[in-house]
């Protein structure tokens, strides 16, 4: 009986060790993904705006820094997010 307990134990552990691994590489395989495409957006931003023989307008300079500056923050904060998770994620498999 007890040999049952513990095996239904150990699995359960490995059950969820597994399953914390998974979560690990989806979220770090997705990060890659989106970080991948920061410098194809980065240059095909830049490619749109020197690739122009006109003179841009100041104020749409503005906008597309302003939109530029939200988007980095935005991806920052997500990967800031994503290390927090996977450190939580690496130490609790620790535990296991």
């Amino acid at each position: 009986m007890e040999d049952d307990a513990l095996s239904a134990s150990q699995d359960s552990l490995r059950l969820a060790y597994e399953q914390t691994c998974q979560s690990h590489a989806a979220i770090t395989d997705f990060r890659a993904k989106l970080l991948a495409l920061l410098p194809i957006a980065s240059g095909g931003g830049i490619f749109l705006l020197l690739g122009r023989d006109e003179q841009l307008e100041p104020d749409l300079l503005l906008a597309v820094g302003i939109f530029g500056f939200a988007v980095t923050l935005g991806l920052f904060i997500y990967e800031y997010r994503g290390i927090k998770t996977c450190v939580q994620l690496r130490e609790y498999a620790g535990r296991l």
